[in-house]
């Protein structure tokens, strides 16, 4: 443990002496950081309650607490308990006072401020001016002999915890760091971020957060067994090459020549005080990582100097290995619970759009982030007579049994439409077949049959958000249409139908109340923003308005329900304005079709006149299509859509993962990810613009290319 410098020496002194005449639980010096929002405990003074009184660091204007009041203020501040705001960090569970005084320099400038704390006060009201006129004074006292040593020394970061000092009476000089108290804080604090980790990302970063600095490690690598062997999780401070022979070298040597391949986790924890060798780490030790004493991975730290790892040390360190594993553990079963319920809900959702010329389709879904499934659904069926039919649903609950029936109510949607019914008798009949199959699950469903010759749209609804109607740039609005209640309430309700013009141009937007409503958002203040989201558009691309409209669902990490919304914009059948579209498939794994895909845009691009620019054509869609073959195990689809002033190109396959042009953890799982996006360099490189989106049950990577202008010649 290094030893306090000479200001935190200061403050740990006078701290230590106000706690023990005005004979306080616990009392902590806190000081800013350089970015001048923060405030950092440093040294804290007090029995082992202190432990539970402190945090390592408060925000300087958060008036939740009392030392960013008194520090930003420049004013002594007094709370009690029945004062104190709810919502504070970390809540003290008992009764208490507290009294935060700044420390003022001689030129005004708060350097820091003492904070002091009373559990379950006596007769507070009667010693509190006392109290507040013995703290005023006291760091009056150590702001002078602060301004004598030199003052405080610059911190760029939060120590990571604050130094504790055992409450010895003032008249002893030495000042006794406990280092049992500063252990049990770390880990109580290391528990407490591990429980909001969901994450194995969330878990490593927290790993690295908590054990690095405050055990002083120089390094750190997590490694994990998957399928009987290890598999590095996370790094940090350490090359990948280096954090694998780290987490295997359970013979005392980091030799790379010794390193054959990943070795077996250990069983036991490992303590190495001293290594020689020429790399980075002088001293090490490895942790296994236990669940029912079955291992599951190694936790291993570095240390850039020999150490001498104390019984005390020890224990704090097998007792954070311990909640390491647990956590780890509980991050890998919901993620491998997640993907199998994704898994599960992609195959429930189209495999992939119909292509239309005459109308421009984007489609969204997204699962939410408690909870591992959701019943929200869309589809589009190709109807007869070259009519299309958007279908949009939500089924209640986020449970597999909602999944499998709003598949049922999918497929059953789509073999009435098949059969050329309406959309009022298409719901009808799903309703009976719905109570016919005996679920107690309610279901929305919208469907609007689009009829492109006649320019019409007609329209049924049982239960569900009305569609929104409005061409680029211009007001959006609901149609007329009757609300029938949802599927699966009576058996015997016929529903009814709407018909509304759809002129050329017109966008058409279905979507789930899961896309305007959660539990911070009322579902008028959603569809307001939704509405301004739409007026806002102007000419947008479909796929990009699409990706506008979930950012009104939050952020993947705090979306409570899951959420689609399916749109079409009709482009009209006049002549001359038909829009030309191409699409090809290649079978799964079949690197050889890439030449014949080639073939297809050369002539696509002749065809259409689009010579000038089908060399960046070919490669970048070359490049696409071989990533895809590669990391999806599924065909691969190629499409085509011309515009006036750009030509559209998505690459489709089934893997739902988006591409990755960089690693996104610093781990070997990562690294081998990163392959996948690697051609997005090129796509950059030659589009005009480009992305990629949701698709079906998988994914569609997009870009455009512009026409040239045209030649004088």
């Amino acid at each position: 443990m290094t030893a306090l410098d000479t200001g935190d020496r200061i403050l740990a002194a006078g701290l230590r002496q106000t706690v023990h005449e005005l004979q306080a639980t616990t009392g902590t010096a806190m000081v800013p950081l350089d970015d001048g929002q923060t405030l950092a405990n440093v040294v804290v003074v007090g029995e082992p309650l202190s432990i539970f009184t402190v945090a390592d660091h408060h925000p300087v204007n958060d008036n939740r607490y009392t030392g960013a009041v008194a520090y930003r203020t420049g004013r002594q501040c007094v709370r009690v308990l029945g004062e104190t705001p709810s919502g504070v960090r970390p809540a003290i569970p008992f009764p208490y006072a507290i009294v935060a005084t700044p420390l003022v320099g001689h030129d005004g400038q708060s350097l820091g401020v003492i904070v002091l704390v009373w559990a379950d006060p006596v007769e507070w009201a009667a010693i509190s001016a006392r109290v507040q006129s013995r703290c005023a004074i006291l760091a009056e006292e150590l702001a002078h002999t602060l301004h004598l040593r030199g003052g405080l020394p610059l911190r760029t970061h939060s120590p990571g915890a604050p130094r504790f000092i055992l409450p010895l009476p003032a008249g002893q000089d030495v000042l006794h760091e406990s280092a049992s108290l500063s252990l049990v804080y770390q880990i109580t604090r290391f528990a407490a971020q591990l429980s909001q980790a969901p994450s194995l990302r969330d878990v490593v970063e927290t790993a690295i957060a908590r054990i690095m600095e405050p055990f002083g490690a120089q390094c750190l690598a997590i490694s994990v067994i998957d399928e009987g062997r290890p598999r590095l999780l996370g790094y940090s401070g350490v090359s990948p090459a280096l954090a694998g022979r780290l987490t295997s070298a359970s013979t005392g040597t980091l030799d790379e020549e010794t390193a054959i391949g990943p070795g077996p986790s250990v069983d036991r924890p490992l303590f190495f005080e001293t290594v020689e060798t020429d790399g980075p780490i002088a001293a090490y030790c490895l942790l296994p990582l236990t669940i029912d004493d079955h291992e599951t991975g190694t936790l291993a730290l570095g240390f850039d100097h020999p150490r001498d790892f104390r019984a005390e040390e020890r224990a704090a360190l097998a007792t954070v290995a311990q909640l390491l594993a647990q956590s780890i553990g509980r991050a890998r079963q919901f993620e491998t619970e997640r993907r199998m319920a994704q898994a599960l809900q992609q195959g429930l959702l189209p495999h992939a759009l119909p292509h239309h010329g005459e109308v421009d389709i984007a489609a969204r879904y997204v699962t939410p982030t408690i909870g591992t499934i959701g019943g929200d659904w869309y589809d589009v069926v190709n109807l007869p007579d070259g009519r299309v039919g958007l279908v949009i649903g939500d089924v209640e609950g986020h449970t597999s049994r909602a999944a499998a029936t709003m598949g049922q109510i999918r497929s059953a949607i789509r073999a009435y439409a098949a059969e050329d019914h309406r959309p009022a008798d298409v719901l009808t009949r799903t309703n009976r077949l719905l109570a016919d199959l005996g679920t107690d699950l309610l279901a929305t469903c919208c469907c609007v049959w689009l009829d492109l010759e006649a320019e019409t749209a007609e329209m049924s609804s049982a239960g569900h958000l009305a569609p929104l109607l409005g061409r680029p740039g211009d007001r959006f609005a609901a149609p007329e249409l009757p609300q029938g209640i949802p599927l699966g309430v009576q058996p015997d309700t016929c529903y009814t139908s709407a018909q509304t013009p759809v002129p050329e141009g017109t966008i058409l937007v279905l979507y789930t109340d899961g896309l305007v409503r959660s539990h911070s958002v009322r579902l008028d203040d959603g569809i307001a923003e939704l509405h301004a989201r739409l007026a806002a558009s102007g000419g947008s691309r479909l796929e990009v308005l699409a990706d506008g409209l979930l950012e009104i669902t939050g952020s993947d990490n705090r979306r409570d329900d899951d959420a689609a919304v399916l749109i079409a914009q009709f482009l009209g059948l006049h002549a001359g304005r038909r829009q030309r579209v191409g699409r090809m498939f290649v079978q799964r794994h079949d690197l050889r079709a890439v030449g014949d895909v080639r073939r297809f845009l050369r002539e696509q691009a002749r065809k259409w006149n689009w010579e000038a620019v089908s060399s960046d054509l070919e490669l970048a869609v070359t490049e696409l299509v071989t990533n895809a073959l590669v990391h999806a195990d599924s065909e691969v689809e190629v499409r085509l859509r011309e515009y006036t002033d750009r030509l559209r190109v998505d690459v489709r396959d089934s893997d739902p993962r988006p591409p990755l042009p960089a690693p996104v953890l610093a781990s070997g799982e990562a690294d081998n990810e990163s392959e996948h996006g690697r051609g997005l360099l090129i796509v950059d490189a030659l589009a005009s613009s480009w992305g990629n989106s949701p698709s079906g049950r998988g994914k569609s990577v997009w870009f455009e290319l512009s026409r040239p202008p045209a030649s004088d010649e």
